[in-house]
């Protein structure tokens, strides 16, 4: 994984979640009755709208947390300088403090 990537299962999550709001969403404006002697059904479809409307903000809160992880991984990728050789383990210097078996 590359740190610039975005996770799989980061977007899973996020798009699980909106799967979900649809479903229950849909489901709930579906069952809504249209009769008062249906009175259990408008209860299940008030149900299935509060679970829509809880899977909508878990979307939003996957989705802040998605992006303030890009964010931060954006100011890292800036500040950051390129490696570079050290002089200090050349290769005399290692022969010297005896790192090598001649």
């Amino acid at each position: 994984m590359t740190p610039n990537k975005t996770p799989i299962g980061a977007i899973l999550k996020v798009n699980g979640h909106l799967l979900l709001t649809f479903l229950y969403g849909g489901t709930a404006w579906l069952i809504w009755p249209t009769n008062p002697k249906w009175w259990g059904f408008g209860l299940l479809s008030i149900l299935l709208g509060a679970a829509a409307l809880a899977s909508l903000i878990a979307a939003f809160r996957a989705m802040t947390k998605l992006y303030i992880r890009e964010r931060e991984l954006a100011r890292f990728a800036e500040t950051a300088r390129a490696p570079e050789p050290s002089d200090l383990a050349n290769n005399d210097a290692l022969k010297d403090a005896g790192m090598f078996h001649d």
